[in-house]
């Protein structure tokens, strides 16, 4: 038996580690190398580390280091996908304004080509809205009769009010009072007399 120094009698932990050093049967036997590190593990453990993993890596930062990376994998998925479905969107959005915009253009080619939207533009009066000048054709002669009815009925009333109010003469001056020329009753177009009673309408 090899002498003890104090050092290992004084210390309880020292005499374990010893006792455990030199079990045999049906025990594992103990490096002395891991026995005097508390902080050792073997390398055959399932949980060794070395010094870089156990310095720069824990099991739960890297636990939610996953954690995190996998919700922003999911959200850069997320909005991945809204992403494509908007550009689909205005993709199709975009198909829809160029059919429209072509169905536009041949719809106008066609009325170019045919004329029939000029037909659209054309007047309901009988008259040429710019000079006001009448048309040829019986509603322009009807309107044209109308009118001139208006006048010489206009007429005659302006002639009426201005003689019962006014003399024959200016009694400051003595000088004569205009007259107001009447023209004459129009008579009515051929065409009109030609007409049913009921297409000679006019107002009286």
């Amino acid at each position: 038996i090899k002498p003890r120094g104090r050092s290992m009698a004084r210390y309880r932990e020292g005499i374990e580690k010893q006792r455990l050093a030199q079990r045999r049967s049906q025990f594992v036997r103990h490096d002395p190398k891991i026995i005097n590190n508390a902080l050792g593990i073997d390398e055959r453990a399932p949980f060794h580390q070395n010094e870089q993993q156990r310095l720069f890596s824990t099991g739960a930062a890297d636990e939610e280091k996953v954690r995190r990376d996998a919700r922003k994998s999911r959200s850069r998925q997320i909005c991945n996908a809204k992403r494509g479905v908007r550009i689909n969107t205005e993709k199709n959005r975009w198909k829809y304004e160029e059919r429209k915009f072509d169905i536009q253009e041949k719809r106008m080619q066609r009325f170019r080509d045919t004329g029939r939207k000029a037909l659209a533009n054309k007047s309901c009066v009988p008259y040429d809205t710019v000079t006001h000048r009448f048309k040829d054709g019986a509603d322009a002669q009807r309107l044209q009769y109308r009118e001139e009815k208006f006048r010489h009925k206009a007429k005659l009333r302006e002639n009426h009010l201005y003689g019962r109010q006014n003399g024959s003469y200016n009694p400051i001056t003595g000088a004569d009072m205009r007259k107001i020329v009447v023209p004459p009753r129009p008579t009515t177009p051929q065409a009109l007399k030609n007409m049913p009673a009921w297409q000679r309408v006019v107002h009286r």
